[in-house]
């Protein structure tokens, strides 16, 4: 209770005032963390994935300075571990959490490595083989159920381009796509404007899209 007295009535409104603008910060601040896909809390944490087979296979991403750094996957019949820095490959430096990342090791195969960078939100997955002939397959434009618009199967992984969305079993490396029939300007670091949401099955994909301000949902049935 603040009680007003003729000696000190500017030194209170001086300090209401000053409550009003900590708290007018505040807000500005939650408002921006809104915004960021998920928790950017600066941390050294490794993130390390292991799978079931009996040579050991594993992922680990390791971070520096706030961002993921070192990507590394093998399994024990590996003279070296495969290795890449995250930003070299992705060309682009990116923040991550465990609440936005998955990987899924199919034996001593691949490994898929899905997430979404915290402050864009911009999904990527990374397939990795462990056979150092084969090449890493990159998609910069993954459509992750981390997203709550977009719900994919668990075994399954969606990407797009600017025209198709591509839709991957994890368990077999099989693909089925669906074209937008048309070309799209999407931006995937906003990817919300044109690509609303996606509900992908084994059997179905449903995409609504966004064009003009007008809705435009596309299906196709599918066998995954």
């Amino acid at each position: 209770i603040f009680v007003f007295t003729k000696k000190e009535p500017m030194r209170i409104i001086l300090f209401l005032a000053a409550i009003l603008a900590i708290a007018a910060s505040c807000e500005n601040k939650s408002a921006e963390t809104a915004q960021l896909f998920c928790d950017t809390t600066c941390n050294s944490d490794t993130f390390m994935f292991k799978g079931k087979h009996k040579l050991e296979p594993f992922v680990s991403i390791s971070q520096k300075n706030c961002l993921a750094d070192t990507l590394t996957w093998s399994h024990n019949r590996l003279e070296t571990n495969r290795q890449m820095q995250v930003s070299q490959l992705l060309n682009n430096p990116v923040r991550i959490n465990k609440n936005a990342l998955n990987v899924f090791i199919n034996d001593t195969s691949f490994a898929v490595v899905t997430f979404n960078d915290c402050v864009t939100g911009r999904g990527y997955l990374l397939k990795l083989p462990f056979n150092k002939k084969e090449n890493i397959s990159k998609r910069t434009s993954a459509l992750n159920a981390f997203d709550k618009k977009f719900v994919v199967a668990d075994d399954l992984r969606a990407y797009a381009d600017y025209s198709t969305i591509y839709v991957m079993d994890v368990n077999t490396g099989k693909e089925e796509q669906m074209t937008f029939k048309e070309e799209y300007d999407i931006n995937f670091n906003d990817v919300h404007k044109v690509i609303d949401s996606i509900n992908v099955s084994r059997n179905r994909i449903f995409v609504l899209l966004k064009k003009n301000g007008q809705d435009v949902p596309l299906e196709k049935q599918i066998n995954l």
